[in-house]
């Protein structure tokens, strides 16, 4: 299997596969409106009792479109010819739908109730995302089409008749409005790049990060059947790890001077042309106090491409009372600017609010595995991969082959330990094929 180490990537190739004729041009159909689309909507405007709106959804790729860049102007065409062939294969008998723009469509559901029409509106959009991106949707954070309910309380007139006019201003107005929100989130990542962030007063620390070793431990992708992604770590003298769970809390100058440590490892990285990830581990109480704007700073300011391909942040050492309430911050924080945000927990006793959580990645580690038989470790495995879902999950600490051969056959997405490999100091210059049948058998 090819090395596939990013969402873009991913999508390129996924569009090459689905449509192997490239150069052929491909022509979006015009847009229009017709007969039976405004007779359509003239009954449904006619509902008296809500008027109807949400049988009326606005399905737009506005954001989407604004993420991808470059990589929308290449694959358009392709682009829509998916959108619209899964909306033409699942509104259903007795519903129709119009272009509007050549990023947004019309969906009316006059068979369905307006309940229904946002339950089907909204799987319509997870589709068109899942064939866009594949497996990557469910676990990465690009902006995939979504559905949104349009107004329809101004679109008639007086005389009763049906303001075609006034209908396509609010389609407009909920394509600007995910257009808007994207440069909202853009220029609020460029604002915390730059903005200096006050050490608190009375509070200067200093760091004993330079008495630290760091390094990295690779782990190997289901997905792509390499060791591509890499995880900062840093330990102390005696051999611990810093980001353990049973590590000692480092105060926020250490973790900054960590944290400022791995992001330039992950620069450095991908100015190497290194085909991999890394995952930089950010410790609960550091989210929870006045470094969070500095590591957000710090995130924010590396290349908007690279973090969004190639970076995951772990949030690690969570307090075993802390609620979902206060995880979701973390997230909704982070989520715009990395590829994916992972929670480490107990594999054996997962915490259940970080299970409530939807949008994250699940790790775990496995050291302290190393007194288990195959057959628990799998059962254990099992039942870990049960709980995550369709969530990405990984597992690192791995010492025995015979544990990591499991992990992977309970499908595990991500496993490393010194079983795969020795923790390193710097990075290789390339990643490492291995088939799944030379770690699995």
């Amino acid at each position: 299997m090819a090395n596939i180490p990013s969402l873009l990537i991913s999508l390129r190739k996924r569009l090459k596969g689905l449509f192997a004729n490239e150069a052929a041009e491909v022509v979006h159909p015009p847009v229009y409106w017709d007969d039976s689309v405004t007779l359509t909507l003239a009954d449904l405007v006619q509902e008296t009792e809500t008027r109807a709106s949400g049988k009326v959804q606005i399905l737009s790729l506005a954001d989407f479109r604004a993420s991808i860049g470059e990589l929308w102007e290449r694959y358009q065409s392709k682009i829509l010819i998916i959108a619209e062939s899964t909306i033409g294969r699942m509104i259903g008998k007795g519903n129709t739908y119009i272009a509007q723009g050549d990023d947004a469509w019309l969906l009316l559901f006059a068979s369905l109730t307006e309940d229904k029409a946002q339950e089907r509106a909204d799987a319509i959009a997870a589709s068109i995302g899942d064939k866009l991106m594949g497996a990557q949707f469910t676990a990465h954070e690009l902006p995939l089409p979504a559905a949104a309910r349009l107004d329809l309380s101004d679109a008639v007139k007086d005389d009763g008749s049906l303001d075609m006019e006034a209908v396509k201003r609010a389609i407009t107005k909920v394509r600007q409005k995910q257009i808007t929100s994207t440069v909202a989130r853009n220029r609020a990542a460029a604002a915390a790049a730059i903005r200096p962030v006050a050490a608190p007063a009375g509070k200067l620390m200093r760091s004993d990060a330079e008495q630290l070793k760091t390094f990295f431990q690779p782990a190997w992708c289901a997905e792509t059947e390499s060791i591509d992604i890499f995880f900062f770590r840093a330990s102390a003298a005696d051999g611990l790890e810093i980001y353990a769970e049973d590590a000692p809390t480092q105060n926020d100058a250490t973790i900054l001077d960590l944290t400022r440590a791995a992001t330039a490892a992950f620069t450095a990285m991908c100015g190497a042309g290194l085909n991999a990830k890394m995952a930089i581990p950010l410790p609960f109480s550091a989210l929870q106090g006045a470094t969070l704007k500095e590591i957000q700073r710090m995130v924010v300011s590396l290349g908007q491409r690279e973090r969004l391909l190639r970076l995951r942040l772990e949030i690690v050492q969570i307090p075993a009372d802390v609620t979902a309430d206060m995880l979701v911050p973390i997230r909704e924080l982070f989520r715009p600017y990395v590829r994916e945000v992972a929670f480490m927990v107990d594999i054996f006793q997962p915490s259940e609010q970080v299970l409530a959580l939807d949008h994250i990645m699940l790790g775990a580690s496995g050291k302290d595995a190393g007194g288990l038989s195959e057959e628990q470790i799998f059962q254990d495995l099992l039942l870990f991969r049960q709980r995550t879902g369709r969530r990405g999950t990984y597992i690192l600490g791995l010492a025995s082959k015979a544990h990591l051969r499991r992990a992977i056959n309970a499908g595990i997405a991500e496993v490393g330990g010194p079983a795969l490999g020795e923790d390193t100091k710097r990075l290789p210059h390339r990643v490492t094929i291995l088939q799944r049948e030379q770690l699995s058998s």
